[in-house]
């Protein structure tokens, strides 16, 4: 068997000069072996020969690859704009419009919360004046039933008493 090296795929595109993805096409075109290291990173079974210095992968030794590699360039440092007074003026009174837009929405805002707070004020007394007003009735209801029940007993005539003379009471 041939003589295997086991790198993750930044290292074998850093040993061959390309890009990740480039490099994990690479192991899928040439079917190299993969397994899972004890890292959790995958493991590429690169054979030594591809590695060695005087090889470049597919290209015929002592041939340079068509394109470089690609290198990211270093970026240039950002030169701030020249000062333009006009510039500043503008955006001096826009952000003075916007403050001002803030400061409006913000007593919208605080309007809105007194507004939720007075809401949510009567709506627990008016919690509690239905609570009040359920136990009036139920007293109401209850003095009606009892006035109704006494004017009922008053009403009853009761059955007149047989007058008897009083000789009659004593014999009897």
């Amino acid at each position: 068997m041939d003589a295997v090296t086991w790198l993750t795929y930044d290292e074998l595109a850093e040993r061959l000069g390309i890009e990740r993805e480039s490099a994990r096409q690479h192991v899928k075109r040439k079917r190299w072996g993969r397994r899972p290291g004890n890292d959790g990173k995958v493991r590429i079974g690169v054979p030594d020969e591809v590695l060695s210095p005087g090889s470049e992968g597919d290209t015929v030794a002592g041939t340079q690859p068509v394109q470089p590699p690609v290198q990211d360039p270093v970026p240039a440092p950002v030169q701030p704009p020249a000062h333009d007074p006009g510039v500043t003026e503008v955006l001096t009174r826009h952000i003075e419009r916007l403050e001002s837009a803030l400061e409006a929405a913000m007593k919208r805002a605080e309007d809105r919360d007194a507004l939720l707070a007075d809401r949510d004020a009567l709506a627990s007394e008016r919690d509690v004046l239905t609570v009040q007003v359920d136990a009036l009735r139920a007293a109401l209801t209850a003095a009606e039933t009892d006035r109704d029940r006494w004017h009922q007993t008053a009403s009853r005539v009761p059955e007149p008493v047989p007058h008897r003379p009083w000789w009659r009471r004593l014999a009897g």
